[in-house]
């Protein structure tokens, strides 16, 4: 992830106008896979001043893939009568101060007895054993990977998987369900509780909010006819607006 922070000056007859030109341009940005969040703010000592912030994959996948997709076209749109007003605008590399999502489930040991555990159970379960026959014996490790990078820990899955265009492919033409996609989730959920996965709340709704969203996007790539968005980057997840309790 990278940090873009844009700082502009707009007069106070102009704020209006501004404010509603991103609100339009926000549309943009929702739907770019590159972006992961964005907001504006108005400085109250000086309410002529405001900083956009926004979120990028990276700063190549920000000034490559979005500013060369046609969402930046559509962006630039609402608010090039602005671009004169900025005064600075920059990539920023996050400074942690909280562990990642990875860190704190406990790295790749955690995710690792995870889905050793998880697929062992898969495969006595009468709904999804059918699915994961003939499963390659290192696929536990390879989805332990996939999770590990996503929630902020090395990007194996990347650098040896063949990263998100990989893991979209093993999903095409799969006809899965959402029966299967239930069960999928609830078996996790309840490995997470057998393997001692951390069960505070910040940590397991953050948990919980990935599963739903990643299984809905497997069920959608998997039906008859769907076409993926190979150049999308790796998800990626964090607290979202919680952060955990100290131990």
């Amino acid at each position: 992830m990278i940090i873009e922070y844009i700082r502009y000056r707009v007069p106070d007859a102009q704020a209006k106008a501004f404010e509603e030109a991103y609100r339009r341009a926000a549309v943009s940005l929702q739907t770019s896979p590159f972006c992961h969040t964005y907001d504006l703010a108005r400085c109250e000592e000086q309410p002529e001043s405001y900083i956009l912030r926004i979120t990028w994959t990276s700063t190549e996948d920000h000034l490559r893939g979005f500013r060369g997709s046609p969402q930046f076209k559509d962006f630039f749109a609402e608010i090039k009568d602005y671009v004169s007003g900025i005064e600075e605008m920059r990539h920023y590399q996050p400074v942690d101060l909280v562990p990642s999502l990875y860190e704190w489930a406990g790295g790749a040991e955690a995710f690792e007895k995870l889905f050793t555990t998880f697929y062992a159970h898969v495969a006595q379960d009468p709904i999804l054993a059918p699915v994961f026959a003939g499963m390659n014996p290192n696929h536990p490790k390879h989805v332990a990977a996939w999770l590990g990078e996503v929630f902020g820990g090395p990007k194996t899955y990347s650098q040896r998987h063949g990263g998100h265009r990989h893991m979209i492919s093993r999903h095409l033409g799969r006809a899965l369900t959402e029966t299967h996609r239930h069960r999928w989730v609830d078996l996790l959920i309840d490995t997470a509780d057998e393997v001692g996965l951390p069960a505070d709340a910040e940590f397991r709704s953050a948990f919980a909010g990935y599963l739903e969203w990643g299984t809905r996007m497997a069920l959608m790539f998997s039906q008859p006819g769907a076409e993926a968005t190979m150049s999308e980057p790796m998800p990626s997840w964090g607290w979202g607006e919680v952060r955990p309790w100290p131990r």
